[in-house]
């Protein structure tokens, strides 16, 4: 084991709770610390349920492009913690994370703190020393208690489409959802927010009224006026652009560009003109968002008569999303290969999409709490209308076999989970750089 986990497994004794969300503690860290938060240079906050994670890759990339230098805090990681961590660009060195580790580790002395508030700690640390252009931040999963809502006077706040998810620590119903994501407002910051439902719109701007907020909305400040095979037509204010079609793949990948976009273009105080946009929304990384794995070791395994199909979705909006995007694969064996962690619920997130695929295959995921297999088999047996062959197999290697034996070609999608999406991509030999 390698010191930096070695470290890290210490950091995740500290609070018996994986998550408890509040700021008391990480506060008490940070004042330690003589309060990094608070010199980490200009900030792009985003919060909601889907999409946050791939802004944050389109904001970086186009960033990046322009020359900038870009410091960037995202979770969960794939393979390796220092995915978390990116100084100008770079992931952390490991030497360097460990050093922040161990003195955010010995500033805490043993007090309690949960795994995602320290090593929050740790790259307010790691941005403070380093200076920044630009510096984004991904919520974990909430807003208003998230460890990342103690930075002051953000450039922008964006809130990605708000939807259930996370109910076991967010509340079950989507106002309570919606309001706990609106916490990252502050007052009279600029606002971004992406297309959302009519409840969590109203909420939204309740909160951006309150606080005297300047409001980017879409439908009214920007929108997608069109959408073909190769661009789409943006409007911003009174003015369109027309852009090629980004990297990552599906119609929900052009609603998170244009809100990239309309982010950037939200910040006067950067400015990037439109050839590092173009050139940003199409070389974005960002891996596991319907991703096709066409040269790893698996497709090898599989041979060339299957596709492979990566995402790491796990709600109802993203089984739309899926709805959509293989509504294309006609005429071909579609077979999915699924694993969850606790607090999902597979049903909701099936009940669109099961009646598309021949064939279901249940995993378990490695070094994490996950519903066991069995389970989801017996509940889509009772309580979804399917004619669905379900398999349970024990890892990727296994199920591929089961798919052989089963099908001569088709498209195989692997979803569910961003812990199995990881594990998947370290069993292909896909490097995150």
């Amino acid at each position: 084991m390698s010191k930096s986990n070695q470290i890290l497994k210490r950091l995740e004794l500290l609070h018996p709770k994986k998550i408890d969300l509040s700021l008391t503690r990480l506060k008490r860290l940070l004042k330690k610390l003589d309060n990094p938060h608070l010199n980490i240079g200009p900030t792009i906050h985003i919060a909601g349920t889907n999409g946050k994670g791939s802004v944050t890759s389109y904001l970086r990339s186009i960033y990046e492009a322009a020359n900038l230098k870009v410091h960037t805090y995202t979770s969960p990681h794939l393979i390796n913690f220092n995915e978390r961590i990116r100084i100008n660009s770079k992931l952390i060195e490991d030497k360097y994370l460990n050093s922040i580790l161990e003195e955010c580790e010995q500033k805490n002395k043993a007090e309690p703190i949960t795994f995602f508030e320290i090593t929050t700690a740790a790259a307010f640390l790691a941005f403070s020393r380093n200076r920044a252009d630009v510096v984004l931040m991904e919520t974990g999963l909430g807003g208003r208690f998230d460890a990342t809502n103690v930075i002051k006077n953000p450039l922008c706040c964006v809130l990605t489409p708000i939807s259930m998810d996370h109910m076991n620590f967010l509340g079950n119903k989507i106002e309570k959802i919606a309001f706990e994501k609106t916490g990252i407002i502050k007052k009279q910051s600029t606002v971004v927010l992406s297309k959302q439902n009519k409840i969590v719109r109203n909420i939204v701007k309740k909160e951006i009224f309150k606080k005297k907020c300047k409001l980017l909305e879409e439908g009214k400040a920007w929108s997608i006026k069109e959408v073909n095979d190769r661009s789409f037509v943006y409007k911003f204010l009174n003015f369109k652009y027309k852009y090629p079609l980004p990297f990552l793949k599906g119609k929900h990948q052009v609603e998170n560009a244009a809100t990239a976009i309309s982010t950037v273009k939200s910040i006067n105080q950067i400015q990037v003109n439109e050839d590092f946009i173009k050139y940003g929304i199409t070389n974005v990384s960002w891996p596991a968002r319907m991703q096709n794995l066409s040269d790893g070791r698996l497709k090898k395994k599989l041979g060339n008569k299957f596709d492979i199909w990566l995402d790491g979705g796990h709600n109802e909006d993203a089984a739309n999303m899926i709805f959509t995007f293989i509504k294309k694969w006609k005429n071909q064996d579609k077979i999915m290969i699924l694993a969850m962690t606790t607090g999902k619920n597979p049903i909701t997130f099936l009940k669109k999409i099961i009646n598309q695929f021949k064939l279901l295959i249940l995993l378990p995921i490695e070094n994490h709490q996950y519903i066991q297999p069995y389970e989801i088999k017996e509940n889509i047996r009772t309580k979804v209308n399917s004619a669905i062959k379900v398999e349970c197999s024990l890892n990727i290697y296994e199920a591929i076999d089961v798919i052989l034996k089963k099908h001569s070609s088709g498209k195989v999608l692997i979803c569910g989970s961003l812990y199995l999406a990881g594990q998947i991509l370290q069993a292909d030999g896909f490097k995150i750089k």
